[in-house]
């Protein structure tokens, strides 16, 4: 046996993604040991998963991670590894961007979150959607209202009744994200919910919930018990 051989025999996971028999508990590996795997090999002599973790360490997380950039995830790992980096990101994005059965009843303030969390909680900038229900509580439509700062976003009223009138819906919801993490309403916030809900309720087109997102968690104004309505 060549000393080449040996030295590969002495070290067979440099380079290698994780064994198969640990690719189908996905959801019990470290992000490091799941970025070991999209990135299929590893690069500088170091094995798959000592780069993942390298990666994770110099970007601080996942998410300083996902804002690098092509330019430099490709002088990190190369642009072949960059690519399928970014191409299994993409995918997840446009898994979040499916739009929710329309069929599908929003009974609770958990299916809200449920299905425009993951699409709203990264944006830079705070974000403000109308989703508009029918009688049964289903999805008639859904509209981006504004987009502004991670400070807020400035909106009227009639800007958020427009939609639900025009698609002819029995109820709506609002969702926005707070960039900052914390889901907490400001005074901002609650005083345009209260004002919101009272021009639903004027106009027999009542305001169900409105729900805050954000990486620590969610705040449902029904839920708080600020709302009168319930979905």
């Amino acid at each position: 046996m060549s000393n080449s051989a040996a030295n590969d025999n002495q070290s067979p996971r440099r380079s290698r993604p994780l064994p198969r028999r640990r690719r189908f508990a996905l959801d019990a590996l470290s992000d490091a040991e799941v970025l070991s795997l999209a990135l299929g090999r590893g690069r500088g002599g170091l094995s798959a998963d000592a780069l993942g973790r390298h990666l994770l360490a110099t970007h601080h997380g996942l998410r300083g991670l996902l804002r690098a950039g092509a330019g430099s995830l490709a002088l990190d790992v190369g642009a072949h590894q960059a690519a399928r980096l970014l191409a299994t990101w993409e995918l997840a994005q446009r898994v979040r961007a499916a739009p929710p059965p329309r069929r599908m009843p929003f009974t609770s303030s958990r299916d809200i979150v449920r299905h425009w969390s993951p699409r709203m909680v990264d944006l830079p900038d705070e974000c403000v959607v109308a989703v508009v229900l029918d009688v049964k509580q289903r999805l008639v439509a859904e509209r981006v209202l504004a987009n502004g700062t991670p400070a807020g976003v400035a909106l009227g009223v009639r800007e958020v009744f427009a939609l639900a009138v025009r698609e002819g819906g029995a109820s709506m919801v609002l969702v926005h994200n707070h960039p900052s993490g914390d889901p907490t309403p400001s005074p901002e916030d609650a005083e345009f919910t209260r004002r919101v809900a009272e021009v639903g309720a004027a106009i027999e087109l009542p305001l169900l919930d409105h729900v805050i997102v954000g990486r620590d968690g969610s705040f449902s104004f029904l839920d708080a018990g600020l709302l009168k309505s319930a979905l």
